[in-house]
């Protein structure tokens, strides 16, 4: 077994596809405060829970919306039961309860283990404040497009929001990469494209896909955070990678003396990945959080602080694990 094994290519394997959860809540009047300081509690509770990936939680809208909203999203459905059967969990929301008019609503949205996992696109555009009203009608006709196109799932977008975001950004998901690149590859995208290059000042594009699967994207607040780009995700996997696999050289090659060398790269592969995902690979993304989550208002002398910290931080670790290796 060697450093090198690749876990997106091991035979058979099939990455986990996330689960939702939505709560709707009819808060009590009197109650609103208390009902926030149980809500704060149950997202801390949600974040700290393995094979945690994102959490929402949106207030009532006069007219529109009565109920307050919350929203997680795990790993997995193993993962969401895990996580709706924890005494954590269920002692927050027996306390959210007491709180609330009538008992408060849950709806699952458990994810199909045999469909291909969701795509997506991330745009960034830059916008004069003269042409975003130009800016707004094309997107809606580009909504409207993407809509038509099979296997369709959402857009999300998010406006500028601070000194330094400068773009507005737009997620376009699929629910699988063919369909995606029917939308990218259409007619109707590009005489969208001909149209927008009118009205913006700059686009960029960005896929999500490969080693993105491993760092969940969590919007704690409303800024959105930039995806971490391919050289921080292959230093955060080879952190995790590295340790994984030389351990589990050292417990598995004297049981699996007698197997043939392709049937040992088969099993140690397996073992790597399975622990990657489902244990290892969300922790380090958690605790590497501060350097792999950007998000687009940092100022500068901030970011350049992160980068500086978290490259230092792997390098430093990685050459503690040869140090320790070396010596065993």
């Amino acid at each position: 077994m060697n450093d090198s094994a690749q876990p997106t290519q091991t035979p058979g394997y099939e990455a986990p596809k996330p689960a939702t959860a939505i709560a709707s809540h009819r808060v009590l009047a009197n109650k609103v405060a208390e009902y926030r300081e149980a809500q704060t509690a149950i997202t801390a509770a949600a974040r700290k829970f393995p094979g945690f990936v994102g959490t929402e939680v949106l207030s009532p809208i006069a007219g529109l919306q009565d109920e307050w909203v919350a929203i997680f999203r795990l790993e997995s459905n193993q993962a969401m039961r895990r996580w709706l059967a924890s005494p954590e969990r269920t002692k927050l929301a027996e306390r959210i309860e007491q709180y609330l008019m009538e008992p408060s609503h849950l709806l699952i949205l458990a994810s199909d283990d045999r469909a291909e996992p969701p795509a997506a696109m991330v745009f960034t555009h830059r916008v004069s404040e003269a042409r975003v009203p130009d800016y707004l009608a094309w997107r809606r006709k580009a909504i409207a497009a993407q809509a038509h196109i099979p296997g369709y799932l959402a857009t999300e977008f998010f406006e500028p929001r601070a000194k330094g975001q400068e773009e507005w950004v737009d997620i376009v998901r699929y629910d699988s990469v063919e369909h995606l690149d029917a939308w990218m590859e259409s007619k109707e995208r590009a005489a969208l494209l001909a149209e927008l290059g009118q009205i913006v000042e700059s686009m960029h594009s960005h896929r999500v896909t490969g080693l993105e699967g491993w760092f969940a994207v969590n919007r704690e607040s409303g800024a959105p955070v930039i995806p971490p780009p391919p050289w921080k995700q292959a230093l955060s996997v080879l952190l995790a990678l590295y340790p994984t696999v030389m351990l589990l050289g050292l417990v598995t090659n004297p049981v699996m003396k007698g197997l043939s060398f392709p049937i040992q790269m088969m099993i140690g592969n397996t073992l790597s990945v399975a622990l990657l995902t489902w244990l290892i690979m969300p922790r380090v993304s958690r605790w590497l959080s501060f350097w792999l989550d950007i998000r687009a208002g940092d100022p500068p002398s901030l970011r350049w602080k992160r980068e500086a910290l978290g490259v230092s931080t792997v390098a430093a670790l990685l050459t503690l694990f040869v140090w320790v290796f070396g010596l065993l």
